[in-house]
C-alpha cells in the first residue's frame, strides 16, 4: 500500500506541474483534463498515507483516519488557493507531493523473513 500510494503521489505531482504548464501555454481544456487527473491520483496517496498513520489491526480507525487526513490536506489547500482556482498553489503543491514521493519511495526498506511488512 505504501509503495502504491507514493506512485500515485508522484504521478500526481507530476500532472499538477503538466497541468501549471499546460495552462501557461493557453491550453485551458488539456490542463482542466491532467488537473483533474492530478487531483485523483493525489487523493488516491493522501488516503493511503493517512491509512499508513494507523495500525493495521483497527480497520475501522484506518479508514477513519484516511478520510480525516484527506479532508485536511484539501482544507489546507483551499486555505493556500484562497479560492483563486489558480493553478500555482497546485503547482507548488503538486512539487512538493512528487518530492515526497520520491522520498518514500527511495527509502523503502528491503523485505526479509517470514515477518517482514510492506
Amino acid at each position: 500500500m505504501r509503495t502504491g500510494a507514493a506512485a500515485a503521489g508522484l504521478l500526481g505531482g507530476l500532472a499538477w506541474l503538466a497541468a501549471y504548464v499546460l495552462d501557461q501555454t493557453d491550453r485551458a481544456g488539456a490542463a482542466d483534463l491532467v488537473g483533474w487527473l492530478g487531483v485523483v491520483l493525489l487523493a488516491v496517496a493522501v488516503v493511503g498515507a493517512g491509512a499508513a498513520l494507523v495500525s493495521r489491526s483497527a480497520t475501522w480507525l484506518r479508514v477513519v483516519v484516511a478520510l480525516c487526513f484527506a479532508a485536511l490536506v484539501w482544507s489546507l489547500l483551499a486555505l493556500l488557493g484562497g479560492g483563486s482556482g489558480g493553478t500555482g498553489v497546485d503547482a507548488l503543491a503538486g512539487a512538493v507531493a512528487a518530492v515526497v514521493s520520491v522520498v518514500v519511495l527511495a527509502r523503502r526498506r528491503p523485505s526479509v523473513g517470514s515477518h517482514a511488512r510492506e
